[in-house]
């Protein structure tokens, strides 16, 4: 008796669950479609990819299963063979993955996040939790992934002869960290100071030059609120490579709020010109970099429309709870928020925009965009789509698709400014 065997090998100790993906077996709607549309390379006892290049790559990866036709009479009974059709396998992915450079990349990001569980954090006293992570290796010249890892992980051979209710409830649990996330491409964080070169290129792009001086105080107040540099330090007057270096935020606050003074005074007006947000738009943030790992999260850009729609959507919630007396179960932090959402919620305001500037407030990116973004940089200014795939190769050895490289945009910045 014929079976199939899967195996994943570990070269130098490599785990790659969330670039792999992973199989599962072919539902009965699946195969139903299947036989509609004529596909004979799948059958009852088929598994699809579900996840990561097994599935991007399914339809090359699968082959074509075998099958015999035997002859049986009215009764059901078998009279004879009727003609055998041997199986063929499928073809193979070759990936851009440099086996030595993600061990590396897994073992490093794994150590720091343990190292950070035993530092202390000066705002809160305890310990960091640093439960994920993440990490990108990108070509800055082609596009392409050399490594990535996310934690927590899993084992992909959890999947290989039928999962268990208990270990597909673990892959989804907050409790575990949820290790089928991978937080490489799915995984949506605000950008910190990450942020600030992307601020510094639409800064030089857009009245400031690298000659701009600008003070780095300790704090910066806009409207009734003071805005602080972390820990409250302070440089003094500045320009843009000493900020870049110390991370200054009332630096990029300052840059933030000048625009906003400029342009957008008017906190209904949608439409207002924003540098800063362009630029990030420029840079591919708040859309998909289209990587061939399905599952992409787009990140998110917290400008002026975005905040309309939030307030749309949340209006009739946050008003709901602003028109009732306040009950024993609303804080004064909810009801006042309610409160001033409801009136108000739509406006764009200064310190939104300043917020921005740091890449604090809504906005969201995922580590691939941000290694796409620093590769832009790297390379004067080109935008590729991320890829794994470098070539699809035949059982015989025949390579029947290469994968280029592939331009989708430039941000528009100087080589020189960058």
């Amino acid at each position: 008796e014929q079976q199939s065997v899967r195996a994943y090998p570990r070269p130098f100790g490599i785990n790659l669950a969330h670039v792999l993906g992973y199989l599962s077996p072919i539902t009965a709607d699946e195969l139903d479609s299947a036989e509609e549309a004529g596909d004979r390379s799948v059958n009852g006892a088929s598994s699809v990819g579900r996840a990561g290049v097994e599935k991007e790559y399914d339809r090359w990866l699968r082959g074509m299963p075998g099958y015999k036709s035997v002859a049986v009479d009215s009764m059901g009974r078998v009279l004879g063979d009727d003609g055998e059709v041997a199986g063929q396998p499928g073809d193979t992915l070759v990936t851009s993955i440099d086996a030595k450079v993600q061990a590396v990349v897994e073992q490093q990001l794994l150590e720091r996040m343990q190292y950070q569980r035993t530092q202390r954090d000066p705002v809160t006293g305890r310990n960091y939790v640093a439960d994920s992570g993440a990490a990108v290796v990108m070509e800055a010249d082609t596009g392409r992934i050399v490594a990535m890892a996310s934690q927590p992980t899993y084992d992909p051979g959890v999947w290989v002869g039928g999962i268990t209710k208990k270990q597909l409830a673990r892959l989804y649990s907050e409790a575990a960290g949820n290790p089928l996330l991978g937080r490489a491409t799915q995984g949506q964080f605000a950008p910190g100071s990450t942020w600030k070169p992307f601020m510094t290129a639409g800064a030089l792009t857009n009245g400031y030059s690298p000659d701009t001086q600008l003070n780095c105080s300790s704090a910066l107040r806009v409207g009734n609120r003071d805005f602080k540099n972390y820990e409250s330090g302070a440089y003094g007057y500045i320009g843009f490579a000493k900020a870049l270096e110390v991370s200054c935020n009332t630096f990029f606050y300052r840059v933030g709020y000048s625009y906003w003074q400029q342009y957008g005074t008017d906190v209904a007006d949608v439409d207002a010109k924003d540098p800063l947000v362009d630029e990030a738009k420029a840079f591919g943030f708040g859309s998909r970099t289209g990587i061939d790992i399905p599952g992409e999260a787009p990140g998110r850009i917290a400008d002026r429309a975005w905040k309309r729609e939030y307030y749309r959507s949340m209006k009739d919630y946050y008003c709901d709870i602003a028109a009732k007396p306040q009950d024993a179960e609303t804080s004064d932090f909810v009801y006042l928020f309610s409160r001033e959402f409801c009136a108000e919620g739509y406006a764009y305001r200064a310190g939104d925009a300043v917020n921005f500037a740091i890449g604090q407030g809504d906005t969201l990116v995922t580590p691939l965009q941000l290694a796409r973004g620093y590769a832009a940089i790297a390379n004067g200014g080109t935008l590729y789509a991320p890829r794994v795939a470098k070539a699809i190769v035949s059982p015989d050895g025949e390579v029947l698709k290469r994968f280029a490289p592939k331009k989708v945009g430039n941000v528009g910045v100087p080589k020189a400014t960058l």
